[in-house]
C-alpha cells in the first residue's frame, strides 16, 4: 500500500496509538506509515528518530554493507518491539517509539510503523538504502511589522519529491504540518493566519525521496534569537544544519562524529539551552593534513541589523596533545552576491568578503594549546570574547547582504586530538529591547544545565 501523508496534530496523532491496560492493548485501529527501503545498505548506524520533542525518540541498529532492505526492516521491527516490551515489564529504560501496545511489523523491505508520515526521520552514518541526505542552513527568523515567521534552508544536490515543514510551538502542544514541493526553499507563515507563538517556536524541515524521509534541519526561535538546541541525532557524522568543509582534496567524513554528553538521556524533553544538548560534534584532525570543520549560513536575515552569535565548544582532551593546534570559531555577511566562502576563505588563507584576510579575520574566539576550555563546554560570544588581546565583534549586515556564515576551525597535527562543539544561537539585537548581557545568558544557560544533571542524578538513583 502507498503510504499516505498524515498532516494532522500530534496530539491526535498520539491518541490514535493503542493504549495498553494491564498489558493488554485495545482493539482501536491505529493509524500506520509504511516505510519501504530501497536497495541495500551502506553499512554503518541507522537511527530511526520521532519528530516530536525536542530530544528525540530513536531506535538504532547496525547494518552491515550490501545488507538486504529486506533484512533491514526485518531487524529494525525486532529492535523496537524488543525495547517496548522491556519497558512494559519495567525491566528497561531504553526509548521507545511510541506509548502504547501497537507493534512494528516488516514485510519485504517495508517497516510498518504506528503514526503517519509527519512522524520519523533516518539519522545516522547509514547513507543507503534509499536515505536521503538532509537539508541544510535551516533559518527561522520573525518579522513583526508584517507578522510573518520566514522559514529558509538550502536542498543538497539530490531532488526531492516533497519537503516536509512542521512547526510546534508553546512547549510542543500545538503542531502545524505542511508538504511543499521538492525543489522549495522557504516557507512563510502569517501570524493572522496562524497564531503560533513565536516566544516558543520549533521547526523542522524533512525531505522525501520514495517516501523514505531524511534527517531533520531543526531550529528553536525565540522572539528574535534563534538556536540550536535539539536532540537530533546526527547524519553522516555532521550536525544537523550543519556541512563538513575541509582543505584537504576529498573530505574525510570519519574525521566528524556525533559525541554524547548523558548516558542515560532518555525522555526528558525541555533541551532548553547549548548546554543541554545531548549530542555534540566532534572533529578530529584529517589524516592528510590541513584544516577542516563545520559550516552553517544563516539565511534571509536584516540588512543593516547587528547579530549577536552565541556558541558552544569544548577542547576535550586537547590539553594532553603534544604540539601545536587550533580550534577557531569564526563568523562573517556573505557578499552581496551570495556566493557561497570558499575553502581557502574558510581556512583563513584568502581574504573574507569583506576584504580582512588571515587566521583572525572574522574569528569570534580561538583556543590553543596555551588557551583550553579544561575539558568543559563553554559558551563563547561574539563581541565579549577577548581574542589576541581585542573583543571580538557583533556580525552587522551591509545593505543588500542578508546572508552569516559561521564556520568551525581545527588544524592538529596529532592524531589523537579531537575537538567538540554543540551549536550556536543568533539574536537579532538590532530590533530587542534591552538584550541579555552575556552574563545573563551564561547564568540562564548554567541555571538549565544544573537542572538537567539533577533530573539525571534522580533517574540514575
Amino acid at each position: 500500500m502507498k503510504c499516505k501523508e498524515l498532516l494532522v496534530r500530534a496530539t491526535l496523532a498520539v491518541a490514535t496509538i493503542l493504549i495498553v491496560q494491564d498489558g493488554a492493548a485495545s482493539a482501536s485501529k491505529v493509524a500506520e506509515y509504511e516505510l519501504t527501503f530501497k536497495g541495500v545498505a551502506s553499512g554503518g548506524t541507522l537511527v530511526l528518530a520521532k519528530t516530536r520533542n525536542r530530544n528525540q525518540s530513536c531506535m538504532v541498529i547496525e547494518t552491515s554493507v550490501g545488507e538486504l532492505a529486506e533484512s533491514v526492516a526485518r531487524r529494525l521491527a525486532d529492535a523496537i518491539n524488543a525495547s517496548h516490551a522491556a519497558y512494559r515489564r519495567k525491566s528497561s529504560k531504553e526509548h521507545i517509539l511510541w506509548v502504547g501496545g501497537y507493534q512494528a511489523t516488516a514485510s519485504k523491505g517495508t517497516l510498518i510503523l504506528g503514526g503517519g508520515i509527519d512522524a520519523y526521520t533516518l539519522a545516522g552514518t547509514e547513507t543507503g538504502l534509499g536515505i536521503p541526505p538532509p537539508p541544510l542552513f535551516l533559518t527561522c527568523s520573525y518579522d513583526e511589522t508584517a507578522e510573518k515567521v520566514l522559514i529558509q534552508w538550502v536542498n543538497p544536490e539530490d531532488v526531492y519529491d516533497f519537503i516536509l515543514v512542521q512547526c510546534y510551538w508553546t512547549d510542543f502542544d500545538h503542531h502545524f504540518s505542511k508538504r511543499v514541493d521538492g525543489t522549495s526553499t522557504s516557507f512563510v507563515i502569517d501570524r493572522k493566519q496562524i497564531p503560533v507563538n513565536i516566544d516558543d517556536f520549533n521547526v523542522l524541515v524533512i525531505g522525501f525521496r520514495d517516501d523514505i524521509p531524511s534527517n531533520a534541519g531543526a531550529i528553536h526561535l525565540r522572539g528574535h534569537c534563534q538556536e540550536e538546541i535539539y536532540g537530533i541525532p546526527f547524519t553522516a557524522g555532521t550536525a544537523p544544519n550543519w556541512s563538513p568543509w575541509s582543505t584537504a582534496e576529498k573530505i574525510d567524513k570519519t574525521s566528524l562524529e556525533q559525541g554524547g554528553k548523558y548516558t542515560n538521556l532518555r525522555f526528558y524533553n525541555p533541551a532548553s539551552a547549548l548546554l543541554t544538548k545531548p549530542f555534540y560534534q566532534v572533529i578530529k584532525p584529517p589524516p592528510q593534513g590541513g584544516m577542516h570543520g563545520v559550516y552553517r549560513k544563516f539565511l534571509g536575515l536584516t540588512p543593516g541589523h547587528t547579530y549577536r552569535l552565541t556558541a558552544c565548544l569544548s577542547t576535550l582532551e586537547m590539553d594532553s596533545v603534544q604540539g601545536d593546534w587550533s580550534l577557531s570559531l569564526c563568523a562573517v555577511p556573505n557578499g552581496p552576491e551570495g556566493k557561497d566562502l570558499s575553502v581557502q576563505q574558510l581556512a583563513g588563507l584568502a581574504a573574507l568578503p569583506n576584504g580582512r584576510g588571515g587566521p583572525e579575520a572574522g574569528r569570534i574566539t580561538m583556543y590553543n594549546r596555551n588557551n583550553t576550555t579544561k575539558s568543559d563546554f563553554v559558551l563563547v560570544f561574539s563581541g565579549d570574547e577577548v581574542v589576541g588581546g581585542a573583543k571580538s565583534s557583533h556580525i552587522t549586515l551591509p545593505s543588500g547582504v542578508d546572508t552569516i556564515t559561521v564556520w568551525v576551525r581545527f588544524s592538529c597535527s596529532d592524531p589523537n586530538g579531537k575537538a567538540g562543539f554543540s551549536g550556536v544561537k543568533l539574536e537579532d539585537i538590532s530590533v530587542i529591547d534591552n538584550p541579555k548581557s552575556a552574563e545573563q545568558i551564561e547564568q540562564e544557560e548554567r541555571r538549565n544545565e544544573a537542572t538537567l544533571l539533577r533530573w539525571l542524578e534522580e533517574e540514575s538513583r
